[in-house]
Formats: structure tokens, C-alpha cells, sequence
């Protein structure tokens, strides 16, 4: 009889640590490169069940698809903490204003401790909701379901996930080596990752006077640009390319030539025109975020009220007793955790950014309930409004304290955290319901991954930071930006804005909105572009948007000519150029800051 061993073993967590704290070292990258990160769980959960089929034979006992769980789950807890500790939006944002007033910026213990408080905040908030949501209800959770499918599908044939594991090894020692040869001087290389009609002697042609490398027109040879361009699907793509030529190649000649803005005659005028083009780019992504979040008043009323029953006690039958998980988290772990959490949350908010403790604990509430609404969210739509209900709370905290930016910067970052992570752990633990793995294990998994991970992640941010201008033409940091700019607005008011910048965000917002709206309509949907993405347009350098417009339309391509490989290999490929590409940028940003010539 076979012996029924536990799945939290060394090596199921060792794996997912690894995986997931290189996952989350190339997710601070593209987080700062274009505003967005990517889970790391089926990612740790492939490569993890390839290298112990590889060493089956040298294993005293195999490694279980339960085993293979707590992988996953240890990954996505370490690889999220780029976006759950702020490092790619509040927090680069608030020591933006920091080194505008001559302030000395967090040091890295500050951007631990404080990154796994509020990490910590948003377990803890999932674990009363996972019964009503996950076991009652059965919200979907998209990519926790795909995780367990992935999982099942492993080990009904182990030569698949091989194949992927090698996939995305292959493409991540490419991806890799590629930016490495771009980055060595000597070789002169460096002067084709921007790719333009400038490069092919056509020189002469331009924009109302500016030329298509100075407008940034042209495309970026970034195996991470094209690997988030196979992940975000031809929709996103098409309006990534729409936007930065209407942002890049209409709007800013119109408006250099006018004379709104001054070409300071660098390389390119990106840093010059930003400062107006942004307005109406981040007008449309927090409007449409503001439209979306209110059309879900549904599931906001359904959180409410599962909020309610949660409290009441979940009535469940026996009969779904037995279908549940095993091991249920013990609730008084979960008082001790959720009341050191709110402690040590409100104490460093305090003593980091001078937000009176009063205010930290009514983050703390205020975050239980927002995300509640994004745990709800993410199970039906597999999409977590987390950015929008940032831009909520600081607006919040803005008017609760006037005047004072780190609050409703930070404040909200609680709330943006405990959303984000309160997400993550949900799909783990959709996973862990189908496989039937320890909901305990589970959840301390998650708070072994938010440590390991916020190390790492911090680690690579402070390496960025310290050889890179962020944001900067190399890092637009577009969700920085959108933090920035909403601080400085809620503190100074609208007067710090150029007046035809504040009637152009007018309009972008009101595009935001519109689109949003007409997205409702199922007939014209797909025809739409994405608001979101037309702002992301708007903040990144155009050869960063046609990149990714390249690899969306490259995958859509080979979908329809072979959409069984695109669907088995693609996310392995592109998950391989990300990561390749994003950790050869911390190498190289350790070589600048050691002084190495050639780089």
C-alpha cells in the first residue's frame, strides 16, 4: 500500500522559490518596461515537474502532482511580489516625489519589511473568503483551474511538460545571450535594438520636421517586448500599435510644432514630450478602470453579500464538507496573523511616510473590503481591477489627507497590495480544491514565498534603480507614472497641469469611458480597441508598443495555421524570452554599477 506522504516537502518548496524568485526578478523588468507582470505559477509548476522527471531515478520516492502544487503556489507567491510589494508602481512613484524634494530614498530592509506586511495583509484576507468563493460558489478562477489542469495533464504524460520546460530554457538562454550582445560596446550592436527608417539611410523622412528615430517610431528587437506581445493577444497589440502612432507619430509633431512642447535636441523626444503626451493616455486607463469597476456594481453587491455569510458562518452541508480541500487554516493562526499584520502594517506606514496610525488601520479595513471585490472579480473574469481601486483609495486618502502625498500614495498602496496578493492566493487555492492538497500548507506556502520572493524582487529593483533612470527612456514605468501623476494632482490640484495637456486628458478620459461602455456591446466588442493598452501607448517609447504588436500578430499568424503548438508552447516560449531577457538586464545593471567599461 502506498504511504501517503506530505506534500510540503524541501524540495516542492525549494523549486517554487527558485522559479518564482526569477520569475519575479524578470516581472520588476517588464513591470517597469510597460506596466505589466505575469503569474509564475504554471511556469514554476512545468519547469519544476520536468527537472525531477529528469532525476526520477535518483529520488528515494516520486514527486507528487500535490508536491507539484505547493511548487506552483510557492512560485506565484515570490513571483507576484514585483507588483504586491509596489516595486513596479507605488513605490517607485512615491521616491520619484522623494528625489524631487532632495528626500533620502527607502532603504532595502524599508522595502522588505514593508513589502511583506502588506503582502501578509492579503493572505490573510483570502483565507476567510476562499469558502464562500471557492467552495459555495465555485467562481471560476480561470488560471487557478489551468494550473490544476496543467498539473493533471503532467502526469497523465510527463513528456509534454518536458518538451515546454525546454522551450522555455532554450528561449530564455536566447533571449539572454541577445541582449547580452547588445550590450557590449565594443561591438556596436547597441545602435540596432531601436529599429527605424533611420537605419535603412532613409534619414530624410519625418514628421513635420522630426525624424522617426527622434519620435521613437520604429520597433525594439527585445525578445522580452516580443514574449509579452505573444502573451497579450492581437486585440491588445493592434491597439498598442493604434495608440503610439497616434501618440507618437500624430500628437507629438502636432504639438512640438505648435510650440506646446520643446525638443531639447537629445536623442530622441520621448523625455520632452512625455511630459504632455501622458495626460490623455493616463486619463483613458483610469477612466475606463473607474467605468469597469462600477459596471461590476453586480459583483460588488455579490461580494457584500458574501461578506455577510462569511460572517454568519458558511451553512455548508456535509456533503460539501467532504468534497472540500483537507486541512482547513486554523482560525486562530489566522486572528494572530491578520492582527501582527495590521500591527506592523500601521506601525511602518507611520514611521516610513508619517501616515497617522488612525489612517493606517482604516486602510487596513478598507483594503479587507477592496479586495474582497477583487477576489470576486478575478474568480469570474480572471481579471484583478487592482490599478483601478488604487487610483479609488488615493483619491480617498488624498481627501482625508490633503496635502500630503505619501499618504494617499502608500495608503493605497496597502490597498493595491492586499488586492493583488488576496487574488493570487485565491487561484492557488482553487488549484489546491481540485487536486484536494492541505488548504494550511497552502497558505503557509504563500507566506514562505511572500519572504523569499520580496527579497529578491527588492534586491533587483534597488540594482534597476540604482543604474537606470526610472521612469526614463529605458524604463517608461507606466504604471509609475499613473501613480505619480495621480499624487501630484490630489496634493497640488489641477493647476500644476499645462492647460492644453488638462483638456487633452478631458478627452482621453472620455475615450476611456466610451470605449469601456461600447466593450459591453457584443456585436462591435471585438472590434474595439483596448483602453488600457491605447494608455500604455501613450507612456512607453512606440518602439516598445510595435515590438509587442509584432509578437501578438506573429502568434495570431501561427495560431491559425497550427493553434494545438500555440496553445501547448507558446506561453512557455514567451515566458522564456521575458525571463531570459529581464535577468540579463539585472546582470548588466550589476555591471554598470561596478563600473565595467563595456557595458
Amino acid at each position: 500500500m502506498e504511504k501517503n506522504y506530505s506534500e510540503l516537502t524541501l524540495r516542492a518548496i525549494i523549486s517554487g522559490l527558485f522559479v518564482g524568485c526569477l520569475i519575479g526578478a524578470s516581472n520588476i523588468t517588464i513591470g517597469l518596461k510597460i506596466g505589466w507582470t505575469f503569474g509564475a505559477s504554471i511556469t514554476a509548476a512545468v519547469i519544476s515537474f520536468a527537472i525531477f522527471k529528469m532525476l526520477s531515478g535518483a529520488l528515494k520516492r516520486p514527486y507528487s502532482a500535490k508536491e507539484n502544487l505547493i511548487t506552483a503556489t510557492a512560485g506565484s507567491s515570490a513571483g507576484t511580489m514585483a507588483s504586491a510589494a509596489g516595486l513596479t508602481s507605488s513605490i517607485p512613484a512615491l521616491e520619484l516625489i522623494m528625489r524631487e524634494q532632495g528626500q533620502p530614498i527607502l532603504t532595502y530592509g524599508q522595502l522588505i519589511l514593508w513589502g511583506i506586511s502588506i503582502a501578509f495583509l492579503g493572505v490573510f484576507f483570502a483565507v476567510p473568503l476562499r469558502k464562500q468563493m471557492v467552495v459555495i460558489e465555485k467562481l471560476k478562477y480561470p488560471t487557478g483551474t489551468a494550473a490544476a489542469e496543467t498539473i493533471k495533464a503532467m502526469y497523465a504524460s510527463g513528456v509534454e511538460a518536458v518538451k515546454k520546460a525546454k522551450i522555455l530554457f532554450y528561449s530564455a538562454i536566447f533571449a539572454g545571450l541577445f541582449k547580452l550582445m547588445l550590450s557590449i560596446k565594443p561591438l556596436g550592436l547597441g545602435r540596432f535594438e531601436n529599429f527605424s527608417f533611420d537605419d535603412i539611410g532613409l534619414v530624410t523622412w519625418g514628421i513635420l520636421g522630426l525624424g522617426f528615430t527622434v519620435l521613437t517610431l520604429g520597433i525594439n528587437l527585445s525578445p522580452m517586448m516580443i514574449g509579452a506581445g505573444i502573451l497579450i493577444g492581437p486585440k491588445v497589440g493592434w491597439s498598442l500599435l493604434g495608440g503610439s502612432i497616434l501618440a507618437w507619430g500624430i500628437l507629438t509633431p502636432i504639438i512640438h510644432d505648435m510650440g506646446l512642447i520643446q525638443y531639447s535636441n537629445g536623442v530622441t523626444i520621448y523625455r520632452d514630450a512625455l511630459k504632455w503626451i501622458l495626460w490623455p493616455g493616463v486619463a483613458c486607463m483610469v477612466a475606463a478602470g473607474f467605468t469597469s469597476l462600477g459596471m461590476q456594481y453586480k459583483t460588488i453587491g455579490r461580494t457584500f453579500t458574501s461578506l455577510k455569510k462569511v460572517t454568519a458562518g458558511s451553512g455548508k452541508t456535509d456533503l460539501e464538507e467532504e468534497d472540500d480541500a483537507p486541512d482547513p487554516f486554523p482560525m486562530t493562526w489566522w486572528f494572530i496573523g491578520m492582527a501582527a499584520a495590521t500591527v506592523l502594517t500601521s506601525t511602518l506606514a507611520y514611521i516610513y511616510f508619517g501616515i497617522p496610525i488612525w489612517m493606517g488601520v482604516l486602510a487596513v479595513i478598507l483594503s479587507l473590503f477592496i479586495a474582497s471585490v477583487a477576489v470576486r472579480a478575478t474568480g469570474e473574469t480572471d481579471i484583478n481591477p487592482v490599478g483601478a481601486m488604487g487610483k479609488i483609495t488615493q483619491v480617498l486618502y488624498g481627501a482625508l489627507h490633503p496635502g500630503h502625498i505619501p499618504t494617499n500614495l502608500m495608503a493605497a498602496g496597502i490597498t493595491a497590495a492586499g488586492a493583488s496578493q488576496a487574488g493570487d492566493l485565491m487561484h492557488d487555492l482553487k488549484a489546491g480544491y481540485i487536486l484536494k492538497v492541505s488548504i494550511r500548507k497552502q497558505v503557509i506556502t504563500q507566506l514562505i514565498g511572500v519572504v523569499a520572493g520580496v527579497f529578491a524582487a527588492a534586491a533587483v529593483y534597488r540594482l534597476l534603480t540604482a543604474a537606470y533612470e526610472i521612469p526614463g527612456e529605458e524604463f517608461a514605468g507606466p504604471a509609475v507614472v499613473a501613480w505619480h501623476i495621480m499624487a501630484k494632482v490630489l496634493a497640488e490640484g489641477f493647476k500644476s497641469i499645462e492647460p492644453s495637456a488638462l483638456w487633452a486628458a478631458g478627452v482621453g478620459g472620455c475615450f476611456g469611458i466610451i470605449l469601456t461602455l461600447l466593450g459591453k456591446v457584443k456585436s462591435i466588442a471585438k472590434w474595439l480597441p483596448s483602453p488600457v493598452a491605447l494608455g500604455i501607448a501613450f507612456i512607453v517609447p512606440a518602439v516598445y508598443s510595435v515590438a509587442m504588436w509584432l509578437g501578438a500578430i506573429l502568434t495570431y499568424i501561427c495560431n491559425r495555421k497550427n493553434p494545438d503548438a500555440v496553445d501547448r508552447y507558446g506561453a512557455s516560449l514567451a515566458s522564456g524570452l521575458i525571463a531570459g531577457e529581464g535577468l540579463m538586464m539585472v546582470v548588466v545593471a550589476l555591471l554598470l554599477i561596478l563600473g565595467v567599461s563595456w557595458v
